[in-house]
């Protein structure tokens, strides 16, 4: 009896299930735009750095790319994996004739849920939310008359990202639209071969981007 019944509640959440997955749609979502780190020039004097010549790339090509499933409601709402790509920020200082360059690039994997509103068959409204596990790479090389240094190290932790969206369904299956993420990796130890740094608790970072946003429902 008890295996009848397990196999009834089975065969219940399994059908239920089924039903579920048919009033929805898989998708593929990609976006294309730039990055823009939360870092100026005051970095620099926050350790002690001034009076030197700087300048500052914080801005460069990012990108994403999520699949998913959503189920359709008077909001839809679905889940979502993927990879974030959020180019790097760059600082270059000389004071003559010394010159040093650093080099961060953050990238990581997503996972969360997403909402979509359709205002009107053709318009639309989103946001998506979920958890970041960001990978930083930190690069320095300094110049100096006797000689070049570089090192390298990483950090990686899980943060958060959220981002809001907006734009028109050209079809049932297709959408093209622009798009603001935010994305947060917490600070954490640096993980590096040069011993005099390795285990240097590193600053979080926040990264914004701007993008176009196409999606293709399936």
């Amino acid at each position: 009896m008890r295996k009848l019944v397990t196999l009834a509640v089975a065969l219940t959440l399994g059908t239920a299930s089924a039903a579920a997955f048919a009033e929805g749609n898989a998708f593929v979502n990609a976006n294309a735009g730039y990055s823009d780190y939360n870092i100026n020039n005051n970095s620099l004097s926050s350790v002690g750095v001034t009076g030197i010549d700087t300048h500052l790339r914080k801005r460069d090509p990012a990108g994403a790319l999520r699949v998913g499933y959503r189920w359709n409601s008077v909001v839809d709402y679905g889940v979502e994996v993927g990879y974030g790509y959020l180019g790097q920020a760059r600082i270059q200082v000389s004071a003559d004739p010394y010159a040093a360059r650093l080099t961060q690039k953050n990238r990581g994997f997503l996972l969360g849920g997403n909402l979509n509103y359709n205002i009107t068959e053709n318009w639309y409204v989103s946001a998506r939310a979920g958890w970041f596990r960001g990978r930083n790479t930190y690069t320095l090389t300094a110049y100096a008359p006797e000689g070049t240094y570089s090192g390298r190290g990483t950090t990686t932790n899980t943060g958060e990202y959220f981002g809001i969206g907006g734009g028109y369904n050209f079809s049932k299956n297709f959408s093209l639209g622009l798009a603001y993420d935010t994305y947060h990796t917490p600070g954490s130890a640096l993980r590096t071969s040069e011993s005099f740094v390795d285990g240097l608790e590193m600053r979080g970072t926040r990264v914004g981007m701007y993008s176009i946003q196409g999606e293709y429902r399936f």
